[in-house]
């Protein structure tokens, strides 16, 4: 297996032309407009890479978001601001020749330990993340995310601070 490098900054040199994670949205999306976003501050992308061929490997994307207080389930709308801050996770994708390492849980960890980081100067009430279909919800459940009613778009991890695990109490936003 490569050796990876941590997580880091897109940059403008960075090559995601070949880029490759099996879904052509997702490759579209990082080569169009990952760079655009991020040096606009839309939205900030991170990458890994082979630590020998800076090849990337994998991406995930943060930015701010807010959720209608309506949506949030009734014991956890009392006393909130409308609406509510949080975090979106927008994309998170790994090449195909890397997939099944274990590369997007590590993105995954990295993105949640970014926006807690965050939440303690900005505030946001959690993550939420709109998953492209059932693969992609069933690998967020399995990493410790919920996911609710059948149809949903919308998951989400509420921040917790003083837990141990940062996110992890759980609640479905959706129509």
């Amino acid at each position: 297996m490569a050796e990876v490098t941590l997580p880091r900054p897109l940059s403008e040199t960075d090559d995601r032309g070949r880029f490759d994670c099996g879904r052509e949205s997702l490759n579209h999306w990082f080569l169009r407009h990952a760079w655009a976003n991020h040096a606009a501050g839309i939205s900030r992308t991170n990458v890994i890479c082979d630590a020998a061929t800076a090849e990337i490997i994998g991406y995930v994307t943060l930015s701010a978001a807010q959720v209608e207080r309506a949506f949030l389930p009734k014991s956890q709308q009392r006393n909130k601001p409308d609406p509510v801050p949080a975090t979106l996770l927008g994309q998170l994708a790994i090449h195909k020749d890397h997939q099944g390492k274990g590369h997007a849980r590590s993105l995954l960890l990295f993105a949640l330990r970014a926006a807690l980081r965050a939440s303690r100067e900005i505030g946001s009430f959690g993550v939420i993340t709109h998953p492209l279909d059932d693969s992609v919800r069933a690998f967020y459940c399995q990493c410790g995310k919920s996911g609710g009613g059948e149809g949903e778009g919308h998951m989400a991890a509420r921040s917790r601070a003083r837990e141990p695990h940062p996110f992890n109490t759980h609640c479905v936003i959706g129509q």
